[in-house]
């Protein structure tokens, strides 16, 4: 058992000689020999225990055991009490899931930086890629349960439940149990007392086989991982947005990661992105619509932007009103995204032409209807001379301006039509005739 232990912390660089940890100790069998080992090989030992509440008279004698067995082996115990069944209650959520997020928030809290080791074993990881198979995962979820994640580390991962029995029989150690754990109505707990002896009539050795495959698969991920990275860094835009050509050529096991990164680059909580989102935005990447779109949980939406794919959220925009505008003004429009400027130049004022920037005619303006907006359906506007007119929505569709910006454009119009467009430019019938002139400066943010 120890020269197990000592070897699983080694292989994976847990601790180092001497190092101070904080066991996760339920009072099982199995937290309780983690926290007889570790302290036996000579480590720093902290306990913590979390009484959940949840199962009455039984929570706390598990509580009282662990309190019991600390003060015997003068190891420093941190309780705590939580009902998390009423927090569950509270945030809508399942009591496992709760209790779970509960735990190890305390864990972290209580560590104050130093590892916190949890007692999960050989049987607990075989129990968990059986789990997740049956569920529907990709090779991450199959792999099981990491040595290492962070903060926290697993010694006992390569030793099998009988050897902790075993261990702790030898030491003449009790422990508690937890009644739940043999209620088949919990899946895991058909997988444990259906599901692995049927394994181990087949293989005995089939926790031990499951912990090398995981083992491997962990090592493809993280190959796969890099490659997902180096994808992503490559099509990554300045202006929030991805190129969606390195995407579509790399390697479907390599898209797929990439885009998992993606999303959780933008915020979302990748606990709730199912292989069927995956496949949506993998679809969304050869689609031929350039404006097509997905949704997401959370609100979010994935946008295709020609050849640029852009994650946003789906919270609706603020409206963009139509509003009169006066001559001469320099105002903020649209809580801000917009900055709108116009004033009548004098005669023998100097016009600096840029991009945004026009100068029209006075006298081919109707200033009692002036005003900024967004594009409506008919709006026509004629760039040229030799051109003719052409519908607003043409114009954005051929100038490939994203579905999601063409309805954030500036348009100054009047009742006769439209004067000028944000990053499109104005109608030439609109252009000075020798009178007077007024310049119109569109700023976006």
């Amino acid at each position: 058992m120890l020269e197990h232990v000592k070897q699983t912390i080694v292989a994976y660089d847990m601790l180092r000689p001497g190092e101070p940890v904080l066991v996760a100790l339920s009072g099982g069998a199995d937290s309780v020999a983690l926290l007889r080992v570790l302290r036996e090989l000579g480590y720093a030992v902290r306990a913590f225990h979390l009484n959940h509440c949840l199962r009455g008279a039984e929570s706390d004698r598990d509580e009282a055991f662990c309190r019991t067995l600390c003060a015997q082996l003068g190891v420093e115990l941190t309780v705590e009490r939580v009902d998390v069944a009423a927090a569950a209650r509270e945030q809508s959520k399942g009591v496992e899931e709760t209790a779970r997020r509960i735990r190890y928030a305390r864990l972290h809290d209580a560590a104050q930086g130093i590892k916190i080791a949890t007692a999960h074993t050989a049987d607990d990881n075989l129990e968990t890629m059986l789990f997740h198979l049956v569920r529907g995962t990709g090779p991450k979820g199959l792999a099981g349960i990491p040595p290492v994640r962070g903060q926290v580390i697993r010694p006992l991962l390569q030793v099998e439940r009988a050897q902790v029995e075993t261990y702790l029989a030898s030491l003449g150690q009790d422990y508690v149990t937890d009644s739940t754990n043999m209620d088949e109505t919990y899946t895991r707990n058909r997988i444990r007392h259906t599901v692995v002896p049927a394994l181990r009539a087949i293989q005995p050795s089939a926790a031990q086989a499951a912990a090398r495959l995981g083992d491997l698969l962990r090592q493809d991920e993280d190959c796969l991982a890099g490659l997902a990275q180096e994808c992503l860094a490559q099509a990554a835009r300045p202006d929030g947005a991805w190129d969606i050509a390195p995407l579509r050529q790399a390697h479907p096991a390599v898209c797929t990661r990439a885009l998992r990164r993606l999303l959780a680059q933008s915020g979302m909580p990748l606990r709730d992105v199912t292989a069927q989102h995956i496949h949506a935005l993998m679809h969304l990447l050869e689609s031929e619509n350039p404006s097509a779109s997905c949704a997401l949980p959370h609100g979010f939406i994935a946008r295709r932007e020609y050849g640029a794919l852009r994650m946003v959220c789906g919270e609706m925009e603020a409206e963009r009103p139509a509003l009169p505008l006066a001559v001469p003004s320099d105002q903020l429009l649209w809580d801000g995204s917009v900055r709108v400027s116009v004033h009548v130049l004098e005669k023998n004022e100097v016009f600096y032409k840029s991009f945004n920037t026009f100068c029209v005619d006075c006298g081919t303006i109707d200033f009692v209807s002036l005003c900024v907006r967004t594009r409506r359906t008919g709006d026509r506007i004629r760039l040229t001379e030799k051109g003719g007119s052409r519908t607003l929505k043409k114009l954005l569709i051929d100038r490939k301006i994203p579905r999601g910006k063409r309805d954030r454009l500036a348009v100054i119009a009047d009742k006769n039509g439209v004067i000028a467009v944000q990053d499109i430019g104005m109608d030439c019938s609109r252009s000075p005739q020798g009178g007077a002139r007024m310049q119109i400066k569109i700023e976006g943010y």
